[in-house]
């Protein structure tokens, strides 16, 4: 069979109003464009939303209006019934008697995708008491002959959850839970490999599309890991250089320099947690990821409760520098042969540890005078006093920065396209940092230390070291959520 000729998989999700058709389609597809209301009779039309990956089109799905009078439907196609085997032709006769007619128009809308091919998932609402006039809805799609699967959607507490799936039991070949509202991408996947058993001619293009879907996390995975990256390389190297009339105003000026100083790095921040969200389909419009962190200001990137939580641990950090100190004084041991038996190693190590308790309280960037570019500022003395603010001194900060992008991460992978908030932040933003091994703290120390170092210019090899790094922590953050 060629690839032209590979029937794409279809699915007429049908249900009451009000129940979670649209909501189960927004985050089955990842489409914020899906209409979700909380009043009944959002969904008057059928709509196709067809699933692409690089232009093709991997499986369609079909949202459509729920049942008008499913009791007088059946009834209709009962009475014409002869026997079981004629009942897919009477539900067509019934759907042509009525065209162009006022009646059985939402029956006759829902029907006439399913009897073109479409499957069948069938969404209830397991909050919601089960009840025996749903049967004549189930036994109008079952007339049909297509391929159905029951979903039950738990968006709340599910306490019926039982006495559905033992009444759906009866009328589907397959039931599932589904949880529109807190979706991740193992369920997706479970969720299409189980639409193969409904149809086994649909087993090819079922395998494909999971395949291209897992291909296309992991890219996502690379683009996320390409903004973080990026994100600490900007905020790492950014400086800002203002000309004051003369010395004597600097105590006047600091406050604000510093704070345009401060702000800027936050903007650096939002904007790179708004591509994140990007990156995942998130139709943003009006929308901002960070709107929590301005309204409350434990959140602030600043804030000594965000580096408490977010950033590394005194004894992490302590370690980090004592090791990074001991490092160095090694290195001028083996240059002189260690002659100075490993004392250039005991010193680095206690340097280290001086600079680990300093880094401890150091949260802010200061304004200073440029005294890096004196030369300059004596040929252009009529230009003023220059003072520079940053990059940021601070060893922590691109750890901070690196443990609020991770955790932002997980959120916006947990904001299922049935949502319009973002998720709270999760418990565990303290221990995303602890994750991470002594090693890959040193290299990750390493590399920050040379960007701010080589601020003006980064080394292209620098900034490649960075990427990677960022995105081996990335994939293995990624794998390390579906076992928790």
């Amino acid at each position: 069979m060629s690839e032209a000729s590979v029937e794409v998989p279809r699915f007429a999700v049908v249900g009451r109003v009000n129940k979670g058709k649209s909501s189960i389609i927004a985050s089955l597809i990842e489409n914020d464009a899906v209409k979700i209301s909380p009043r009944p009779g959002t969904t008057t039309e059928c709509v196709r939303y067809d699933v692409e990956v690089d232009g093709r089109v991997l499986f369609s799905v079909i949202d459509t209006p729920g049942f008008e009078d499913a009791p007088r439907a059946l009834h209709w196609i009962k009475q014409r019934e002869v026997t079981a085997a004629d009942r897919v032709q009477r539900v067509h006769e019934f759907v042509d008697a009525f065209e162009g007619t006022e009646d059985f128009v939402e029956e006759r809308r829902l029907l006439r995708p399913i009897l073109d091919g479409a499957a069948i998932l069938y969404v209830v609402n397991g909050d919601e008491p089960y009840r025996k006039n749903y049967e004549t809805e189930m036994e109008v799609l079952r007339y049909t002959g297509q391929p159905a699967m029951a979903l039950i959607n738990r968006s709340g507490s599910g306490e019926h959850i039982e006495d559905w799936r033992r009444a759906l039991d009866q009328y589907f070949k397959l039931v599932r839970l589904f949880d529109a509202h807190a979706v991740t991408w193992e369920e997706r996947r479970k969720l299409l490999q189980a639409f193969a058993t409904l149809q086994p001619s649909w087993e090819r293009p079922i395998v494909e599309a999971v395949d291209a879907l897992r291909a296309q996390e992991e890219h996502r995975r690379y683009q996320v890991a390409n903004i973080i990256s990026d994100m600490l390389v900007d905020a790492l190297t950014l400086h800002l250089t203002f000309v004051l009339p003369d010395e004597r105003a600097l105590p006047h000026e600091r406050s604000r320099l510093e704070r345009e100083f401060h702000d800027k790095l936050r903007n650096i921040e939002k904007k790179a947690h708004r591509k994140i969200a990007t990156v995942y389909l998130h139709r943003l419009d009006d929308w901002s990821p960070e709107t929590e962190i301005e309204l409350e200001s434990h959140d602030d990137l600043f804030a000594k409760e965000t580096w408490d939580v977010m950033g590394l641990s005194p004894r992490a950090l302590l370690t980090l520098t004592t090791l990074t100190g001991a490092a160095a004084g090694g290195a001028v041991d083996a240059a002189v042969g260690f002659a100075s038996v490993f004392a250039g190693t005991v010193l680095g190590g206690l340097g280290g540890l001086g600079v680990g308790i300093y880094e401890l309280t150091r949260r802010f960037a200061s304004a200073s005078n440029v005294t890096d570019q004196a030369v300059s500022a004596l040929k252009n003395r009529k230009d003023g006093y220059r003072v520079r603010v940053g990059p940021h001194p601070s060893l922590n900060f691109p750890f901070v920065l690196l443990a609020r992008a991770l955790d932002h991460f997980d959120r916006i992978q947990a904001w299922a396209h049935a949502r319009k908030e973002l998720p709270a932040p999760s418990e565990s933003g303290a221990q995303i940092l602890d994750a991470l091994d002594t090693s890959m703290r040193r290299r990750l120390g390493k590399a920050f230390s040379k960007i701010q170092k080589k601020y003006r210019d980064v080394p292209r090899d620098t900034r490649s070291e960075l990427r990677e790094l960022v995105h081996e922590i990335v994939t293995d953050h990624a794998k390390s959520l579906r076992f928790r």
